[in-house]
């Protein structure tokens, strides 16, 4: 076994990795079943075997569809995004979670993570902007950010850890302002977002919703660990495993319907299921619905002018056929 997967100093479980394929050959002792990540649960426990910490493991990386990343790759002569994972210990801002070698006990969390600790800013600002001349250290929280869209992360001149993200049509940071904006006047929770420029592009600005104990928990890892069910059945499916998870029930209906509101007065388009979720104290367990967060792909952005309306359109989390390819707004707004 030569990795011990960690949530700050807790040691959770030991596992045998082929740094190679990228692949998670075999689970050893789970030392503490309480902090198993829960994308990591086999038949609703925390039970652990190699396909679940694979699978865990590689969505922690950059997915191979962000724009830039190629072009990184290449300039680095490192062969893949799962070697910038590796090497940079799976350190995240958006969780506590960190894979230690084997033989290295010295290694601290208050020592490495990124919520207290400097990180080079030059890797997220070549994948953010395409120049690639100066790389600088890969220890970093971009490794481990999830989407498409260029994204970086800074540490401001207070400390604050902020997260800025470009677009593809240039709306979405004006949506994600607007969708911030109306939230409030609604008494919805939503993510702050503020909008600025960078190299003459317009992007937008949120901070850290997180503390240095918390983990976010996209939804897409909650919904598939208890039960299956029909397509008509997925919000029933999401608001129960919430509470598996011990989150209040009115607490995630009232949540799951702002958000559905909030989605439909917007006309957004793109709640998948890693654009909401849950966050959870990882030392207290405490557990709550996350404020609503990526807003962007609203106000029919990037549309034709001609081809706007107030019909009908496909949207998401809860279709209504097999791949989502009926309408369903209307429906999904039923739902509430």
């Amino acid at each position: 076994m030569n990795r011990v997967l960690m949530c700050r100093n807790h040691p959770v479980l030991e596992f045998a990795y082929s740094s190679n394929a990228g692949l998670i050959l075999e689970v050893g002792d789970v030392f503490d079943p309480s902090r198993v990540p829960v994308g990591m649960y086999v038949d609703g426990q925390p039970r652990p075997d190699s396909d679940s910490v694979t699978a865990w493991w590689r969505s922690r990386g950059i997915p191979a569809t962000r724009d830039g990343l190629r072009t990184l790759l290449m300039a680095t002569g490192i062969p893949s995004g799962k070697e910038l994972l590796d090497r940079s210990m799976g350190l995240s801002l958006s969780d506590q979670y960190w894979v230690r070698p084997a033989g290295m006990d010295a290694l601290r969390w208050e020592d490495l993570n990124f919520f207290h600790n400097d990180f080079d800013e030059r890797l997220g600002k070549a994948l953010f902007t395409g120049d690639s001349s100066r790389i600088g250290d890969v220890n970093t929280p971009d490794v481990t950010s999830a989407g498409d869209l260029p994204k970086r992360w800074i540490i401001r001149d207070d400390g604050v850890r902020t997260l800025i993200k470009a677009g593809r049509s240039g709306q979405e940071p004006d949506n994600e302002r607007i969708a911030w904006k109306t939230a409030r006047l609604l008494g919805i929770d939503h993510v702050e977002y503020r909008v600025g420029r960078i190299n003459g592009a317009r992007v937008s600005a949120c901070d850290e919703m997180l503390s240095d104990t918390e983990e976010l928990i996209p939804a897409g890892q909650i919904m598939r660990i208890f039960r299956k069910g029909g397509y008509r059945e997925r919000r029933d499916i999401w608001v129960e495993a919430c509470q598996r998870l011990g989150v209040d029930r009115d607490a995630i209906m009232h949540a799951t319907d702002d958000f559905l509101f909030l989605d439909f007065l917007l006309r957004n388009t793109d709640r998948h299921y890693n654009n909401f979720g849950l966050i959870r104290d990882v030392e207290s367990f405490a557990i709550r619905p996350a404020p609503i967060y990526d807003s962007g792909a609203s106000l029919w952005n990037g549309m034709d002018p001609d081809a706007m309306g107030n019909g009908d359109y496909r949207t998401k989390p809860f279709w209504t056929d097999q791949w989502g390819e009926e309408d369903n707004a209307y429906w999904q707004l039923s739902l509430i």
